[in-house]
């Protein structure tokens, strides 16, 4: 049996972790009385940024589907096609463009790169926050155009409204 667990530290009187959610306690209360379990524990990245790095990118993606997709030629071919817009692609094509991305290499030679996870596991809160100021600034240049309204204010504003929504 596996699961992702949060805990809280707390006093009572003596130091103890507490289970944050309902789920986590539920997991806990399966477990037999006197069973060993083993865990790896980290500092929790702030989950609030990450709703708001999300909240981010589906502003961004909503204006990209709004802009018109011209035909583009696929790249050795004659062959024509029309891109159909996807989310987590968005989002890993606006990691790379702002920097945050790993080279892989291939048995061919030919490389590819590819946008580093930003799993709470993979990122520390610090590098998670340039990642949100350099996507910020991505959108800002191909998406979020001062052309059409936007700018940083206005996203951070939209942003918060959000993510305090929710």
């Amino acid at each position: 049996m596996a699961a992702a667990l949060e805990l809280v530290r707390s006093y009572q009187p003596q130091p103890i972790l507490l289970p944050v959610s309902a789920n986590d306690e539920a997991f806990i209360l399966q477990l037999q009385p006197g069973l060993v379990i083993s865990a790896e524990f980290r500092k929790a990245r702030n989950a609030r940024f990450h709703r708001k790095f999300m909240k981010l990118c589906s502003i961004a993606y909503g204006e990209f589907e709004r802009l018109p997709q011209s035909p583009v030629q696929m790249a050795g071919s004659n062959r024509w096609v029309t891109p159909l817009p996807d989310f987590d692609e968005f989002r890993y094509w606006a990691l790379v463009q702002a920097g945050f991305y790993q080279v892989i290499g291939f048995p061919d030679g030919k490389v590819r790169v590819r946008a580093k996870s930003i799993a709470f596991r993979n990122m520390e809160q610090m590098e998670f926050e340039k990642v949100y100021s350099a996507v910020l600034d991505v959108f800002l240049r191909y998406v979020l155009s001062p052309k059409r309204g936007w700018s940083r204010e206005r996203v951070d504003r939209l942003v918060e409204q959000l993510v305090n929504f929710d």
